[in-house]
């Protein structure tokens, strides 16, 4: 095995001397004979050559002993720009490094905690931290650094020195730096940043300047404020430096659309909130109304669109390199500070896709970040491919050009088309209209000023046709001229005041130009005279109401007899007990307490009789539908009473199944107890055939979870039949020997006017059931 001791220093000192006295034993002799001159000369050598191999130990010592680096950096760990460039630079140093690296880093936090006090604790800390401890360099990482350790370090690393990495030229202005500091300059350049800003956005008329409250903050501003100045006069200048940052999110989400917004460092607000820069640009970025700058690489990815900047890790490869030059041996006030001269237009791809901003203006070489691959770079053959086709089919397209004349005779025949389309609506009394959004110009053909009582000829704007309809209606009427750009097209009912005092129904129909780019911003449609139609409508109305009454009236007259002996009950209650009473008071000594008896029977059968006729009276009486509350168990149980001679004389049990709820609807209570009753002598009449102690009528009431009421009424006849059950709701359809067909149709109407369904089935175990559902709340239009 070869011996490595050898070439230890040690070792071939110990070996020189000892060859030496070996030498001077074994050649006494011949010492003996030689000159003192020969001696001398010999020792002479003897300790040169120890005076080297002990020279050799200690550079070789010193070509052992580990290098240190401590690391200032000038903010907080959380700052992403300080991570960014300490480790570029940490890493450059242990790798190119041709010695050993002890590397120690400290976080001054000089930007959340700016007073002297504290940066005097800091320098007490590492002074007592690192006492006794020698470093080779220290890197400072921030400028906020600089003005710290020209105070400062001679208090925990005198004479070491330093190489910075951050801060431009304008911050270091007011610093007088001692020979043995230097390092890499960052640069800003606002003019850069408003060149690029000005390239994309060249209708710009508004440059917002956001900066923070601290003096690091204050440093920056003085730079952008001079370049603003030289650079952009056209522009109306907002700046933004003391301020609360809630509010700056604010006002930021309401700035025009053709603002510039140059976003500077923000390390405190004005209510002295500490603040880190890039969580301050996402934030900013996100609220903005318009597109934001930043001449940070950290901004990038932000929301931010971009800026004139450089990257965090070529600031740290720049320092690192300063740094081992000087580790190496060379003397620092040899090396001037400089700028890092990696700098370049970066820009985010998604920001600008998010305003809009076109690639095609960038100034040349900008880098562009988080771009995603277009069509032509991920599916180039397919493109190729695609264009072939299309180069095919243009070909064959070319060769259609020689049907141009029969395309010459199609427009000629859609000329006469649209004469003729016009005559039409000329004669139908239709006018046609347009109107421009963002003038608020409106055009209206002759036929159409007519209905408006408007001047043939003129301008005629949105007011203008507003101030011809009714006022109840102008809400509605703007509504469908202004159209919707969710709604491809609507209409709307109008009523207009005609020259001579008469109301006119006119119909608005609109249409959106959704699918025009170009306009985009209009509406088109037609005005339409609907009087005619409103009065059929009113008129078809009214008839439905009288036959609706005249149905009322026909229930009524079948249960005459019926009703004649439910009124004739508590008359003839009343004459007995009149009589009873006269004879009481014709005794001697009369019974008072029998007659207040017979009196107080005559005014419960009187009480029994009023309620008789008074609900006959509501139904027999003619008018406009009332919208009121109605309890739904109080209805059924007076329809039952009205109903109860008819219900005994035919031999029907009424069973009931109410809700403790006691529900309540809102309508007309008329026609809804005359739904009922329908319902109720339509069962009736389906158990004629049915034996007389199977008649019975079913009748609940519930409230179900969807917010509506149910009325259910079932029987035990014989059911519906498959061949009538899709007709029962036809006018005039019916399945008895006297009846009309109305009734079902009737009660149909009524339940629709008051929001409800009504259907007829058959029931499981016989018979059939209707059941109809009501809202339970209060609706907002009463049944009409």
């Amino acid at each position: 095995m070869f011996d490595w001791t050898i070439f230890n220093p040690r070792f071939l000192l110990l070996k020189v001397a000892h060859q030496t006295g070996s030498w001077f034993v074994n050649s006494g002799d011949q010492q003996s004979q030689a000159s003192p001159c020969c001696d001398t000369h010999v020792r002479k050598l003897l300790l040169a050559a120890c005076a080297l191999l002990l020279f050799m130990t200690a550079h070789c010592r010193a070509n052992d002993a580990p290098q240190r680096v401590l690391i200032l950096h000038a903010y907080n760990y959380t700052f992403p720009a300080t991570t960014a460039v300490s480790e570029v630079a940490r890493r450059q140093l242990i790798e190119r490094s041709s010695r050993p690296i002890e590397i120690e880093a400290e976080f001054l936090d000089l930007a959340r905690f700016p007073s002297e006090a504290h940066a005097a604790r800091v320098a007490q800390f590492l002074h007592d931290k690192y006492e006794g401890r020698h470093f080779d360099l220290i890197l400072s990482m921030g400028f906020g650094a600089i003005p710290f350790l020209i105070k400062y370090r001679d208090q925990f690393a005198p004479n070491v020195p330093v190489v910075f990495a951050g801060g431009t030229k304008d911050h270091f202005a007011g610093y007088k730096l001692p020979n043995d500091v230097t390092g890499v300059f960052s640069s800003f350049d606002p003019d850069k940043i408003l060149e690029l800003a000005e390239r994309l956005q060249p209708n710009a008329r508004h440059l917002m300047v956001i900066g923070g409250s601290s003096p690091n903050d204050r440093s920056w501003q003085r730079s952008a404020r001079e370049a603003i100045e030289r650079r952009a006069p056209r522009l109306e200048i907002i700046t933004r430096y003391d301020f609360s940052y809630d509010a700056l999110l604010a006002e930021v989400s309401h700035l025009p659309s053709d603002t510039i917004v140059l976003l500077l460092t923000v390390y405190s607000d004005a209510d002295g909130r500490s603040l880190i820069p890039q969580l301050v640009a996402t934030d900013i970025a996100k609220a903005a109304s318009a597109p934001v700058y930043g001449p940070f690489e950290t901004f990038l990815g932000s929301g931010v669109v971009g800026g004139y900047t450089e990257t965090y890790a070529s600031l740290g490869a720049s320092a690192a390199d300063v740094a081992l030059e000087i580790l190496s041996g060379t003397d620092p006030s040899k090396i001037a500070p400089h700028v890092n001269p990696r700098q370049a237009f970066r820009v985010d791809a998604r920001a600008m896709d998010r305003w809009g901003l076109k690639r095609t203006d960038l100034p040349p070489g900008t880098i562009v970040q988080f771009h995603e691959p277009g069509l032509w770079e991920q599916h180039g053959l397919l493109v190729v491919a695609v264009a072939s086709v299309v180069l095919i089919q243009s070909v064959l397209l070319i060769a259609l050009l020689f049907q141009r004349r029969q395309l010459r005779r199609t427009q000629r025949s859609l000329e006469e088309s649209e004469d003729r389309l016009n005559f039409a609506a000329t004669s139908m009394n239709i006018g046609f209209w347009q109107f421009d959004r963002s003038t608020g110009a409106l055009w209206v053909s002759e036929p159409g000023r007519a209905m408006f009582n408007a001047a043939k000829k003129g301008l005629w704007t949105r007011d203008s046709f507003l101030a011809a309809v009714q006022p109840d209606d102008r809400l509605l009427a703007a509504s469908a001229l202004e159209g919707n750009l969710k709604v491809h097209s609507r209409a709307a009912d109008v009523r207009v005041v005609a020259s001579g005092g008469e109301i006119r129904w006119v119909s608005i129909r609109s249409r959106s130009n959704l699918d025009e780019v170009s306009a985009s911003d209009s509406v088109s449609g037609a005005f339409v005279d609907i009087t005619d139609q409103k009065a059929s409508e009113t008129e078809a109305e009214l008839h439905r109401q009288e036959v609706a009454h005249l149905m009322r009236v026909s229930v009524l007259g079948e249960l005459s007899g019926a009703i004649a002996h439910e009124v004739n009950q508590p008359l003839t209650a009343i004459l007995s007990n009149a009589q009873a009473a006269l004879y009481l008071l014709e005794q001697d000594t009369p019974n008072l307490a029998e007659v207040q008896d017979a009196l107080r029977d005559i005014v419960k059968e009187d009480n029994r009789a009023g309620s008789v006729v008074r609900r006959l009276r509501g139904l027999l009486k003619k008018g406009e539908p009332r919208a009121e509350l109605i309890d739904i168990n109080e209805m059924i149980g007076s329809a039952a009473a009205l109903l109860r001679s008819e219900l005994i004389s035919r031999q029907v049990r009424v069973e009931t199944e109410l809700s403790a709820s006691r529900p309540t609807v809102f309508g007309d209570s008329v026609q809804l107890q005359q739904v009922l009753l329908n319902l109720i002598v339509n069962a009736m009449d389906a158990m004629a055939a049915t034996p007389e102690k199977q008649r019975r009528i079913w009748i609940c009431t519930r409230e179900t979870k969807t917010g509506t009421t149910e009325v259910i009424v079932s029987d035990s006849g014989h059911g519906i039949q498959p061949r009538d059950s899709k007709q029962l709701f036809s006018p005039f359809y019916t399945t008895k020997d006297h009846g009309l067909g109305l009734g079902l149709t009737i009660c149909s109407t009524i339940i629709r006017k008051h929001g409800g369904t009504i259907n007829l089935q058959n029931g499981e175990a016989g018979g059939a059931i209707a059941r109809v559902s009501l809202p339970s709340r209060l609706m907002l239009t009463a049944a009409q």
